[in-house]
C-alpha cells in the first residue's frame, strides 16, 4: 500500500472513530421523536400568524368529530379513515420544526400536527385548538 493511500485510509478511520460522535452532537435532535417546548412555541407562533386565515387542514371544516378527536393520541395507528384526512404539513410550518427522524414525517389531521412513522403510528401530536387559545 502506498503512503498516500495509507494516510487517506487512516484519516478516514480517525474521522469515523473520533469525528462521528462529534458530528452527532451537532445534530442532537436527530432522534427527536416527541415535540418539545421549543417545537410547541414555534407551532404556537405559526398558528398565531395563520389563525385568522388557516390553510387547508386547519380550517373549521377540517376538524375531527369528538369521537375521532379522542382517538388521535400517541401510539394510535392511523386507520384508513384518518389516513384519508391527512394533509401535507404546510412548508412554512415544517420549516420551523426540526427534520423528522428517518422513517417519520409530519402530517396534519383535523387541525392537529402529528409526527407519524412509516407504519402510521402516531409518535406525537399537537392538538392546536385545545393547546393554543387565541
Amino acid at each position: 500500500m502506498n503512503r498516500r493511500r495509507w494516510i487517506a485510509l487512516s484519516a478516514a478511520a480517525l474521522l469515523v472513530l473520533v469525528g462521528g460522535p462529534l458530528l452527532a452532537q451537532d445534530h442532537p435532535r436527530e432522534e427527536h421523536r416527541r415535540f418539545d417546548d421549543h417545537d410547541r412555541d414555534s407551532m404556537r407562533e405559526w398558528y398565531r400568524v395563520h389563525h385568522e386565515h388557516p390553510p387547508r387542514g386547519f380550517r373549521v371544516e377540517d376538524r375531527l368529530s369528538p369521537e375521532l378527536e379522542r382517538q388521535l393520541t400517541v401510539g394510535f395507528v392511523l386507520t384508513p379513515e384518518f389516513r384519508r384526512r391527512i394533509v401535507t404539513c404546510p412548508e412554512d410550518l415544517c420549516g420551523r420544526l426540526p427534520a423528522p427522524p428517518r422513517g417519520y414525517r409530519y402530517v396534519v389531521i383535523g387541525g392537529h400536527v402529528c409526527l407519524v412513522d412509516r407504519d402510521w403510528r402516531v409518535a406525537d401530536v399537537v392538538h392546536f385548538e385545545t393547546e393554543f387559545h387565541f
